[in-house]
């Protein structure tokens, strides 16, 4: 198979009168390219993402688009069986044209389209010039226009009629991103020149030999590979004979084994072809298979339980030359989701205060005009717990990472190196999951391979998010195309840990929240718990599928369960509750928790004018799409922090908050390893600069809660659950009563290995003179944890003394915190004159008392330091300047002076 690739010589041309007055004559382009990314780089709009100029460009997409170029196909090439005019994206609704000719439409951005030219250039000279033409219609229009003729339920941040489009959702808007549906064809394009037959799919199945089970996980002595690849023979072809040659090649290049299949011919055994992209032609497949043995295979580990080996495996087709070749890395692993019940569970006597969940499939809610009335079955018997675990190559491991979500608005500058810098954060932040959200889209190739390079699992719902979708044969025909040509795609990347069906749709479909119809709630149960999950058996038989994000396992039972499934938690945030109300739950994994903060002023001075620098501007509030949070974020802050004294210690509160908010759930249920077995944060990155959940910002920039997840998904964690007016008396205005000032000390490990050591802790003063001290011996389980003793501080006064404390081990500080007992604002801080100096990569702070949450920052761009917002005793600590790139690629370093900050100079004092 030849491939001509369709790059350059492309024209975008928008069609009809526009909001920005861009005459209807042809614009040079590229492609991959979108919409707006062609006009932002010939200067014909402003920056979309700077102040309100969104407003504008979403006008914009009311309009429709054309993209046109010219080819010439080739004497050799009109010498084979078919050629197919190919798109690996078009976003979205859409016509095409050859000479003026439509030969077919599109209509789903996460699928492939192909169209049969064959017929229509047959017998043309060698130097024919053929016209292609992509008229992409609006975006906007269309889901207008189709929510007028079935109405459905969706997200409000979102723009309504969003469920009808299968391009991705949060591009209507979401409540952390703007409405800028864009439009283009953001991947490759080409003429594919196809000779007798191709691969339509390949699956490499593995077959681990386990011979024992240590701490470790399996001991496995080889893995047997069988690729089954699926020939897609061109019509006409009826006879000649094809194989299969599969090459695999160690992580080290030194190992090179192969295998041959038997041979295939057209005829037997064939059936017509599934094509799945578009095609109507007639073709046929069959399918064979080779397989070979790794002996002493060296397996694929999530990043911090071992090495990331990557196998290189090769798949020809071969007739008397190569037909066509798929080639993938992949890593040797068994995983799935262990979901066992508990059966005779012992609950750490430090877990106090979990209600049970009660759900015996009678409870339910129905509706009576406006009204909503639920029905609890009186006797509802308790749900016994199951676990929910990933469990890779034997070893069930507790997860910690974040969801991702589409790094920018406009899809053609994510990069492989972006994506890279974002996706190292995580890494270097000692995550080893990921959740892909499923309000975005199928995300490119390299996105998967990075996961895969850096030990990165992931949780990949499919493409539906907070909405209601009506099923109908053509809305089936197309979801399951795309769905099957992602599986396809994806399903040998060693990070794909699991497929879910959809995000957080049970549980609203559980409460009425979007569906207008009976029949939409009914379509629920079959898209999700019997047509998808039909289609992930027969593509990826070895991965464990999820019905939703959250699920107790599906059909409404329960969907939210603490005990049972996964969880998305959002007491803290949404339901303004304490940060310490999480440990009144006991979670077994939660795949959503968050709290929002401000970008850094960095980041801020981006996108703003001097003028709009208030949270409550309208920019700022633009840039702000949850509509409760400024609020939010300040009832917060009065019950934490002093009034912040100008906009900069706002933003910076802002960000501690959502550290201790997140760090809070992350100590508390890692103190529960086996209870609980996973903490994804709710969010790791933006689409564009905002005010958000995420832990870096839009440009790069590390916030606070990113340096301390960094501290709490460490393999070894040391950390207080501490007790004072923090959690017993948070309002001072309240009746006066005893309070219990104490601590409990806890180190989880998450290694194969005992953690052997010791722990010291300090009761210290504002000036860092020290109360009392101690020091306990800690030997704390591989995959296990330890508590200490109970420390009893009461008589002290909680406003006047902190805790410090470290886990020493063979001399080195492996982890280390401080608390307070008290919210800060009641603190008793001296000022700790704090100054700042940089030699070279160094940066020293000085402190003359004890502060908190230093942080050392730059006036302008992205630093990155090894370690940031942390607390200090009264002396000097060093930090070490890191090399860092701005994923927008539009600043190259930092500028401006270091400066240095703590709590106690955000206010007024």
């Amino acid at each position: 198979m030849h491939t001509i690739c369709l790059k350059d010589n492309w024209t975008l041309t928008v069609l009809g009168k526009n909001v920005y007055h861009i005459p209807e004559t042809p614009i040079e382009t590229k492609v991959p390219s979108t919409v707006y990314g062609t006009l932002l780089e010939k200067g014909l709009i402003p920056d979309p993402f700077y102040r309100d100029n969104e407003l504008d460009a979403l006008k914009l997409m009311e309009n429709d688009f054309a993209y046109e170029t010219t080819i010439v196909i080739s004497e050799e090439d009109r010498k084979a069986d078919r050629l197919f005019l190919h798109f690996d994206g078009i976003d979205t609704i859409a016509d095409v044209y050859l000479n003026g000719e439509k030969i077919g439409s599109a209509d789903n951005m996460n699928r492939v389209w192909e169209y049969d030219i064959t017929d229509l250039v047959a017998g043309d000279a060698a130097d024919t010039v053929y016209q292609v033409k992509v008229v992409l219609h609006s975006p906007t229009k269309f889901i207008a226009e189709e929510e007028a003729k079935c109405p459905v339920g969706a997200a409000s941040d979102a723009m309504p009629g969003f469920p009808h489009i299968r391009k991705a959702a949060c591009m209507y808007g979401w409540d952390w991103g703007p409405r800028l549906p864009d439009a283009g064809l953001f991947r490759e394009a080409s003429v594919l020149a196809v000779k007798t037959a191709r691969l339509a799919q390949v699956f490499v199945g593995q077959e681990h030999h386990v011979t024992g089970k240590t701490v470790h996980g399996n001991v496995v002595d080889f893995v047997r590979l069988t690729a089954d690849a699926e020939i897609e023979w061109m019509p006409g072809v009826t006879d000649g004979k094809v194989k299969i040659v599969m090459t695999v090649t160690s992580p080290d290049g030194k190992t090179v084994l192969t295998a041959e299949s038997g041979t295939m011919d057209p005829l037997t055994n064939s059936a017509p072809a599934k094509n799945l992209t578009g095609l109507t032609c007639d073709l046929r497949s069959n399918h064979v298979q080779a397989s070979l043995t790794v002996e002493n295979p060296e397996l694929w580990w999530p990043n911090g339980y071992g090495a990331q080996a990557l196998y290189q495996v090769k798949v020809e087709l071969v007739a008397d030359d190569i037909l066509d070749t798929w080639e993938k890395k992949m890593g040797l692993r068994t995983i799935t989701v262990n979901t066992d019940v508990m059966e005779d569970e012992v609950f750490d006597e430090h877990m106090t205060g979990q209600s049970p969940d009660y759900d015996d499939g009678d409870n339910m809610i129905m509706t009576n005009g406006e009204k909503k009335i639920i029905i609890t079955d009186k006797p509802a018997k308790t749900v016994k717990g199951r676990n929910f675990a990933y469990e890779i190559n034997g070893l069930q491991i507790f997860a910690m990472g974040a969801d991702y979500i589409p790094e920018d608005n406009i899809l053609t500058r994510q990069t492989r190196e972006r994506t890279d810098l974002l996706l190292k954060s995580a890494q270097e932040a000692n995550f080893n999951s990921l959740r892909v959200w499923g309000g975005g889209y199928f995300l490119d190739d390299f996105f998967y391979d990075v996961c895969d390079e850096r030990g990165l699992l992931i949780w990949h719902d499919f493409m539906f998010a907070c909405a209601s979708y009506e099923l109908t044969d053509d809305f089936e025909e197309n979801i399951s195309a795309e769905i099957r040509q992602n599986m396809r795609r994806l399903r040998s990347h060693a990070s794909i840990a699991l497929w879910c069906g959809n995000n957080e749709m049970e549980t609203q479909y559980e409460t009425l929240a979007w569906q207008k119809s009976k029949k939409q709630t009914y379509d629920y149960i079959h898209l999700y718990e019997y047509i998808i999950p039909k289609i992930v058996k027969e593509e990826d038989p070895e991965k464990f599928y999820w019905p939703s994000s959250p699920s107790s396992g599906g059909n409404y039972e329960n969907s939210n369960a603490e005990n049972v499934g996964d969880t998305h938690y959002w007491g803290v945030w949404h339901g303004s509750e304490p940060f310490t109300a999480y440990r009144s739950h006991h979670y077994r994994f939660l795949s959503e928790f968050g709290f929002q903060s401000f970008p850094a002023l960095q980041t801020v001075k981006r996108f703003t004018e001097d003028g709009d620098r208030n949270i409550f501007s309208r920019v700022m509030e633009m840039h702000q799409r949850n509509t409760a949070a400024n609020g939010k974020i300040l009832n917060y802050i009065s019950q934490t922090y002093l009034y912040p004294k100008n906009f900069d210690e706002l933003l910076y509160c802002s960000q501690l908050l959502q550290a201790d908010a997140i760090r809070y759930g992350v100590e508390h249920f890692r103190r529960f390893r086996g209870t609980c077995m996973g903490a994804v944060v709710w969010q790791l990155n933006d689409i564009w600069p905002v005010a958000s959940w995420a832990s870096v910002d839009y440009y790069g920039n590390w916030k606070a809660l990113q340096y301390a997840e960094k501290k709490m998904f460490a393999p070894v964690l040391l950390s207080c659950e501490e007790h004072g007016e923090i959690d017993q008396k948070p309002f001072v205005n309240t009746l006066p009563h005893p309070i219990d000032v104490s601590a409990d000390l806890h180190v989880a490990n998450e290694t194969g290995e005992p953690i052997v050591g010791t722990v010291k802790w300090s009761l210290c003063r504002p000036d860092s003179s020290v109360v009392k001290e101690g020091a306990f011996e800690v030997n704390a389980p591989a995959y296990g944890g330890q508590w200490m003793p109970h420390l009893d501080f009461n008589g002290q006064d909680p406003l006047e003394v902190h805790l410090t404390y470290e886990l020493v081990v063979d001399g080195n500080v492996v982890s280390s915190g401080s608390t307070l007992f008290c919210a800060p604002k009641h603190y008793h801080f001296a000022d700790p004159k704090l100054s700042v100096s940089v030699d070279g990569d160094t940066v020293t702070v000085t402190a003359e008392n004890f502060a908190k949450s230093v942080s050392v920052e730059t006036e302008n761009g992205v630093l990155r330091l090894d370690d940031n917002f942390v607390d200090m005793e009264a002396g000097t600590k060093t930090f070490r300047i890191l090399p860092t790139a701005d994923f927008t690629a539009k600043g190259t370093g930092v500028s401006g002076a270091y400066r240095v900050r703590s709590v106690y100079e955000t206010a007024e004092r």
